[in-house]
């Protein structure tokens, strides 16, 4: 009935075994989200990194390192970290500026250049925000939504004219009445 337990049953193991590399696929059957920075969505250029090309992609972009080149994302977002430094023209849905930028910008949807952002080049969007102490020298170019290319909902039918009808009878002139004090002059 009391059973003593072995001293070892319970310590662990003297060699465990060597931690297989995971990835974002092996969590997701286990339930597990990925932690910061590994996101299968988003992509980052850390700060010690530096990069040089063109850059083209589906998923959204963080880059807190330097770049130079051009990036082109479509219908994704980049964001420029404050530790951030890019030479490059710019194509993005949705561009964050925190760091230091040279080139020409194009967002689809909205740019936004924060207090601690530093732009030179030429903005093109839908919407800007540039933000109190910001930074920025070039020229702005509001752009109008890019129209999907789902086809407008039929109008109506226009009315058609109605026979012409003889005009009306002049009216006699309209009297205003005032109420209220009997001694207005205007009465």
């Amino acid at each position: 009935m009391w059973r003593k337990k072995k001293p070892d049953e319970f310590a662990p193991a003297a060699n465990p075994p060597e931690a297989l590399p995971m990835t974002v696929q092996d969590l997701r059957p286990l339930g597990l989200r990925p932690t910061l920075g590994t996101s299968d969505t988003n992509s980052r250029l850390g700060k010690s990194l530096s990069f040089q090309g063109e850059l083209k992609g589906t998923e959204d972009v963080y880059i807190d390192g330097e770049f130079a080149g051009t990036i082109e994302l479509g219908g994704h977002s980049l964001t420029v970290g404050p530790e951030g430094r890019v030479r490059a023209d710019i194509r993005a849905r949705e561009i964050v500026i925190e760091g230091n930028v040279q080139g020409n910008l194009r967002a689809a949807d909205r740019l936004r250049i924060s207090k601690t952002g530093n732009v030179t080049g030429d903005l093109v969007a839908a919407r800007i925000v540039i933000e109190d102490g910001a930074y920025f020298k070039g020229s702005i170019d509001i752009s109008k939504p890019e129209v999907s290319k789902v086809a407008a909902p039929p109008r109506p039918p226009a009315v058609a004219a109605a026979a012409p009808t003889a005009p009306a009878a002049p009216s006699a002139p309209r009297q205003q009445t005032l109420a209220g004090n009997p001694a207005d002059p205007n009465r």
